[in-house]
């Protein structure tokens, strides 16, 4: 593996970058020449350099590839691997994973289910068992239960992969995935007592482990695999009615799971009684608060529902919300891993002016996203920037990028934060 860049390689390429500034300024021979005395890579070596330190490619596929690469996409969405490509050892397990999680939901969404926790539990924990194995063949670890001699396991000829519960323990160590492994091991067991009876009490027992389940899952699939393969695209916000009516629907709900048989209710204990530690981690339960609103305005929303932080509501609320843990925003937040160029380069491609590397500089520090050159460098604002001292170099994040396409798109706000005129791109 090559080493990683040093922290003057990369200042070098940021430079070298805003130089060439995307054809524009100076070329890549001329640059290639001057820096490294080679007058026969035409622009490659530039090419190779940029893309070892900055991470990112300074070519442009043609429109007919991109859109050749939106169409794969599409397809794996579907589940189907496109002609003439090889799929990855990796990829039927994870399309299985997929399925049985979309299944899964459409069961429990599904308003006419008599059997949702069962069904639900069953598909659920098959698609954790598949992710798993697609997770462990991507990074080359074993998943099959092995011999004495190191030969996997076969049964009618069929390798044998290892239980779900040492699968997790595998795909998912350490102390940050505590929360995600108790989650999955209470589905087991949930699996196990409800497989062949009729619960219906139980489900809204467990709709806290069940969305908090979820999100663990599109969060592993998201971290682990290309974008193509999540699921947020393919889901939405279902339609509530509990909570909406009486408080006597609630009452009789409680007296059904107090009916329930004494072995689900002892799953359902040892659940309660968790550690407040285990409790309070939202990867092995999470509950969500919906509030109606009507929007004042009487245009169309948003969203359907809004999901509220602590300390947002009213205080006359705030005593109630205490009960339950608030989601911050939908989907999974990915950490700042953009460099300064990479930003650049989104955000042209939005606005109707040039904007370089050094511009970026100045709206960084004007928006106060990051400090003066002297000051704190860790000192960012996090919600758009983080700073990387083992290589010196702040990354940003979406966040950022649409922040600045909001600030920079027109003359005015382009000035007020970077303090010059803009200069239109069709002036080039």
């Amino acid at each position: 593996m090559a080493d990683d860049p040093t922290p003057e390689e990369i200042e070098l390429a940021e430079r070298l970058y805003a130089e060439w500034d995307q054809g524009r300024g100076t070329s890549k021979s001329r640059i290639e020449q001057r820096e490294w005395g080679d007058a026969s890579a035409h622009g490659r070596r530039f090419d190779r350099f940029i893309r070892r330190t900055l991470g990112f490619p300074t070519t442009r596929p043609s429109r007919q590839t991109d859109r050749i690469g939106d169409l794969e996409k599409q397809l794996r969405q579907l589940g189907h691997a496109p002609a003439g490509t090889e799929a990855a050892d990796w990829e039927p397990q994870l399309q299985h994973a997929r399925s049985a999680a979309l299944a899964a939901l459409r069961v429990w969404n599904d308003p006419t289910a008599t059997f949702r926790t069962g069904t639900f539990a069953l598909l659920f924990v098959t698609a954790w068992n598949s992710l798993c194995i697609a997770m462990l063949q991507q990074r080359n670890a074993e998943w099959r239960k092995v011999g004495d001699k190191g030969n996997a396991t076969l049964f009618e000829g069929v390798e044998q992969a290892l239980s779900t519960p040492e699968l997790i323990g595998d795909a998912f160590p350490g102390g940050g995935f505590r929360g995600l492994r108790e989650n999955v091991q209470d589905w087991i067991e949930l699996r196990n007592s409800v497989a062949h009876r009729h619960l219906p009490a139980l489900d809204a027992a467990v709709i806290p482990l069940a969305q908090a389940g979820l999100l663990n899952f599109e969060t592993a699939v998201a971290e682990n695999f290309p974008e193509e393969y999540t699921l947020a695209n393919q889901l939405s916000v279902p339609l509530q009615l509990s909570g909406f009516r009486d408080s006597g629907v609630l009452t009789s709900l409680k007296r059904l799971q107090a009916s329930l048989p004494l072995d689900v209710q002892a799953v359902l204990s040892r659940v309660a009684e968790a550690s407040p530690e285990l409790l309070g981690d939202d990867t092995y339960m999470l509950r969500v608060s919906f509030i109606p609103a009507v929007p004042s305005s009487g245009r169309n929303p948003d969203a359907v529902a809004y999901f509220l932080r602590p300390g947002e509501v009213p205080e006359e609320v705030e005593e109630a919300l205490q009960k339950y843990q608030v989601l911050p925003k939908v989907g999974r937040v990915k950490r700042p891993n953009l460099a300064a160029m990479q930003v650049c380069v989104q955000v042209e491609e939005r606005i109707s002016f040039r904007f370089n590397a050094n511009q970026h500089a100045v709206a960084a520090r004007a928006l106060k996203v990051r400090p003066p050159k002297d000051g704190d460098q860790e000192a960012t604002d996090l919600r758009y920037c983080e700073y990387v001292g083992a290589v010196k170099r702040h990354l940003y994040n979406e966040a950022w990028v649409n922040r600045l396409v909001e600030e920079l798109s027109t003359a005015e706000g382009f000035k007020r934060v970077v303090g010059v005129d803009p200069t239109p791109k069709e002036s080039d």
